[in-house]
């Protein structure tokens, strides 16, 4: 049996008290507590569609200077968001996102327009991260919004579960009925463990750590001012 990394377990420690930590800040107080209409919920999965291809583009530049294996761990990850799961008769995570979307009433040619302000500021900062920090620093910062939406880790659920719930509880649309907020509700809890299974090979030393809960701080901030810019705006809406 593989001798277990004494990193992973202070890993997985750190980085689910930061994502746990990150539902008591302002910023997510303030998104979570606003009572949704259509519209606002509109909004909310329309900038979330651009979220997903950010996180397409970061993955692919993570991937571009990461290590062999660890772009085999990548590719696994993003084949299931860019082409589905067959097997489960799933279909890829961008139609996913405009299914949901209409069940309020957004069409397919409403995902072609250009994202808010608060999606394109925090986008180019993940980005930024993505291309041009450390690998493992890169990688972490992607992993952690998996981390993040884990309801293996997260108490009381990651974002999707918690849309997830106030979709059904102010706009009367049951949980099942929300294709992309279901899938995200399964298939990010074993998303999330792929930081810890890299770390397990590839964080070897304090520095690595260091890098690595670096990464996840930085994504953990641009999520906090996405989530937040996004309240304002949700919060005009009525």
């Amino acid at each position: 049996m593989a001798k277990q990394n004494p990193y992973v377990a202070r890993l997985f420690r750190d980085l689910s008290k930061l994502g746990n930590d990150a539902f008591r800040s302002p910023e997510y107080k303030h998104f979570l507590s606003l009572p949704l209409t259509r519209k606002r919920a509109a909004k909310y999965i329309f900038e979330r569609s651009h979220f997903h291809l950010n996180r397409r583009e970061c993955w692919a530049l993570v991937s571009a200077r990461a290590p062999f294996d660890v772009k085999q761990h990548i590719w696994h990850h993003e084949e299931e968001e860019l082409v589905g799961d067959t097997g489960r008769g799933v279909e890829n995570h961008w139609v996913l996102g405009m299914k949901e979307g209409a069940l309020v009433g957004l069409k397919p040619a409403d995902f072609r327009k250009p994202p808010g302000d608060c999606t394109m500021i925090c986008a180019g900062a993940w980005s930024h991260v993505a291309q041009n920090a450390p690998w493992l620093e890169a990688l972490a910062a992607s992993c952690m919004l998996e981390i993040a939406n884990s309801d293996g880790i997260i108490k009381g659920g990651g974002i999707a579960a918690r849309i997830a719930r106030k979709i059904a509880r102010d706009l009367e649309i049951p949980v099942r009925r929300q294709p992309s907020n279901s899938e995200h509700m399964e298939v990010d809890i074993v998303h999330a463990n792929m930081l810890f299974e890299v770390a397990q090979r590839h964080v070897a030393d304090k520095a690595a750590y260091d890098l690595a809960v670096s990464g996840a701080r930085k994504a953990m901030a641009i999520n906090r001012a996405w989530l937040g810019l996004m309240a304002d705006d949700m919060e005009r809406m009525r």
